[in-house]
Order: structure tokens, then C-alpha cells, then sequence
């Protein structure tokens, strides 16, 4: 969820039309979440450099996730000591880095984030040319999560290798446990291609492998046995758009889908569509509508029921069989007529952004009925 509200402000921040000509940016954003047991506030300031004009970019970002949580909906009771609303800090860092060489485009970042119980580390590269004199551009790219799991035990943060350290024989060799490091691994291979003047598509291939403990170290299934889910992850997804400008409107029609599948017998399915008007002038208007569907991982049992011998145990909701639908809308208002007076100048290029998408849950869904997202933005040239 937290990794959700982050892909979606930098994404976002893509789609915003810039000036051809060399920009410096500064973009600050306050993203909201808020679920039956769990709210979030995670504001993000990022800072954007062209050095000397746009062939070469570098940015620098902070963000503040401040989440507070029921600890019985979180699966911390046994931490806090009853139940009751508690709030932790996630501080988290990135830097990145782009340039473009004639058909070329290259980028990459390193992000460093903290918590109490959870220290994270990440990096990507990724690169584009354009092909067929850039009516189409094919696109790869690699990031990588280097993990370190933790869990709060008597005031102290010990590492949690997941719910079968009790179950697991110690290795033979070095009589060790189990690492509590998690490894995630991302490759994706994408191509967009321009159909036609007004229809562009695009399709995305997306491979994610992890390896380590993933489970929650608080959380519990119904007997109070720990949760256990297997160390070892293999994730597939394919997606593809198309994109068309309505003729002699200010209307661009957009229609999306995702399959995703993994070895945990995951399978899902998550079309959408978009509409994106320009009124106004300088006001641009997104709708949006997305339904998901998914089917349960293996090992979830609805009854919720696991002996003490289950060799997997799992009460997370991101593992049962659920489906959702998620309205939602967007407003982006452009201030360059501000920028015309006096004292204002310094607003030409400049925008604000509204976005709200509200998540309503499957019946039985356990942190339904309903989520809600937004952000706030304004981002200005310098």
C-alpha cells in the first residue's frame, strides 16, 4: 500500500505536460489513505535539476510516511499492549538521475528508507530509444529491494526471518536460521508505439522475483499462531493501453488492462478506463474507473482455521479472494495566466493538482468496505 501511494506521485508527476526547453522543478505533495483500521499521511517534496539543459537531470526527494493504525487491524496488539490507535514514521530518501542522447534516454535512482521494525534499500536502471523515426519506443527496466525485516520484541528490533523460524531445522553446516533479508527483484520490458495521429497503445511486460520473509511479524491467524507465508516469490504481469484524442474535441479516451499472476496461485485481473479533458484552457480534468479481481493464494483458508503443524498460515487480505472497484478523479489547474501579474512571474509553468480515487471492497474483505486516496500537489519551475 505504502509502495502504491509512492509509484502513483511519481508516475503522476510524469504525466503533467512540461516546456521542450531546459526546466528546473520543485514539486511538493501530500498523498492520503485511509482505510477502516489504517491511516496515512505521506507528504513528498522532490526537487528536479537540468544540468545544463534537459539532456541531463538530476532529483532529489524526501518523503514522510507517518502511519497510525489500530493494533488489532495492524496485528501489533501483542506490541502495544492492547488495542488501540498507535502511529510510527517512515523516513525514506531517493536521488535520481536522467539524460537523453539523441534516440537514447537512460535514468536511474537509489532510495534509502527507515523505519522502527524495517530498514529498506533500493535501486533501478532503466533505459529507452525511440525506433521507426520515434513513432514507437521500447523501454527496459531493472529495480531492486535489499530489505532488512525486523520485529519489536521487549523494546528491542530483532530480526524476523518469518512465521516458520520455529518450524525450520537450523542449517546443517553453519546451525543458522534463515536470513531476515528481503530481496525483490524487478524487470520490465515495455513498447509504445504511435497506431495512428490520434491512437497511441503501449504493452508492458513485468517480471518481480523475492526472496526472504514475507509475512507480517504481528500478525496473527485465528489460533493466535504466528503468520507464515513461503520465503520465495515468482510474479508475472502483462499489460497494455490505448490512448485516443477524440477529433475536434478537447477529449482523450483511454482504455487499460493488467493480468497478473504468480506461484502463490494468485491470478487477477484489473481493466480500467480514462477520460481526460482540457476545459478552460489551462484546467485539465481525468476521470477514471478501475475494476480488480483476484483469487485466493493456496494456502488462505476462508474459515481462517491452521493447525499448529500448517506449514504456511496467512490472515493478510492481500491474499484472499476479493474484488474491488475504484472511481476516482483528478484536477489539474495550470497557473501561467496568474503568472501575467505583477509579482507573479515566477508562477509561469507552474500547476496544482487535486486527486481523490475511493477503493469499495468485496463483501468479507477484511479492512473493507471502502479505502480512500488522495493527494495534493504543487509543483512550480525555478
Amino acid at each position: 500500500m505504502r509502495l502504491r501511494l509512492v509509484v502513483l506521485a511519481c508516475f503522476v508527476s510524469l504525466l503533467v505536460a512540461r516546456d521542450l526547453a531546459a526546466e528546473d522543478r520543485v514539486t511538493v505533495r501530500g498523498n492520503y489513505y485511509r482505510e477502516t483500521s489504517t491511516r496515512v499521511l505521506a507528504p513528498v517534496v522532490y526537487v528536479e535539476k537540468d544540468l545544463p539543459d534537459e539532456r541531463f537531470t538530476i532529483g532529489a526527494e524526501y518523503l514522510l510516511d507517518a502511519v497510525t493504525s489500530a493494533s488489532i487491524g495492524a496485528g501489533a496488539a501483542a506490541v502495544t499492549g492492547g488495542d488501540f490507535l498507535f502511529t510510527e514514521f517512515r523516513h525514506e530518501g531517493t536521488l535520481r538521475a536522467a539524460a537523453r542522447l539523441k534516440e537514447w534516454s537512460f535514468g536511474g535512482f537509489f532510495r534509502y528508507s527507515t523505519e522502527s521494525d524495517w530498514i529498506s534499500r533500493s535501486f533501478g536502471l532503466g533505459g529507452a530509444r525511440d525506433v521507426f523515426n520515434r513513432a514507437g519506443t521500447v523501454s527496459l527496466q531493472y529495480m531492486a529491494n535489499l530489505d532488512s525485516v525486523l520485529q519489536l520484541y521487549g523494546g528491542r528490533a530483532i530480526p524476523w526471518t518469518g512465521g516458520r523460524m520455529n518450524l525450520e531445522e537450523m542449517s546443517p553446516e553453519t546451525g543458522a536460521r534463515a536470513s531476515n533479508l528481503l530481496q525483490v527483484h524487478y524487470l520490465g520490458i515495455g513498447y509504445t508505439h504511435a497506431l495512428t495521429r490520434r491512437l497511441l497503445g503501449g504493452v508492458l511486460a513485468e517480471g518481480i522475483y523475492s526472496k526472504g520473509p514475507q509475512d507480517n511479524p504481528y500478525r496473527k491467524v485465528r489460533d493466535g499462531l504466528d503468520e507464515s507465508h513461503p520465503r520465495q516469490r515468482r510474479r508475472l504481469a502483462l499489460s497494455g493501453f490505448l490512448r485516443y484524442a477524440v477529433p475536434k474535441t478537447p477529449l482523450v479516451l483511454e482504455g487499460r488492462y493488467r493480468f497478473y499472476a504468480d506461484d502463490w496461485a494468485i491470478l487477477a485481473h484489473a481493466p480500467e478506463v480514462r477520460a481526460h479533458v482540457r476545459f478552460l484552457r489551462r484546467v485539465i480534468l481525468r476521470l477514471r474507473y478501475r475494476f480488480y479481481t483476484q483469487t485466493g493464494a493456496y494456502f488462505w483458508r476462508a474459515d481462517g482455521n491452521y493447525g499448529s503443524d500448517s506449514i504456511y498460515r496467512t490472515a493478510d487480505p492481500k491474499m484472499t479472494k476479493f474484488h474491488s472497484h475504484t472511481p476516482g478523479i483528478e484536477l489539474t489547474v495550470e497557473l501561467d495566466g496568474l503568472a501575467k501579474v505583477r509579482g507573479l512571474h515566477w508562477l509561469k509553468g507552474a500547476w496544482v493538482q487535486a486527486t481523490y480515487n475511493h477503493v469499495f471492497y468485496s463483501e468479507g474483505y477484511r479492512f473493507g468496505p471502502y479505502a480512500r486516496l488522495g493527494s495534493l500537489a504543487f509543483s512550480v519551475p525555478f
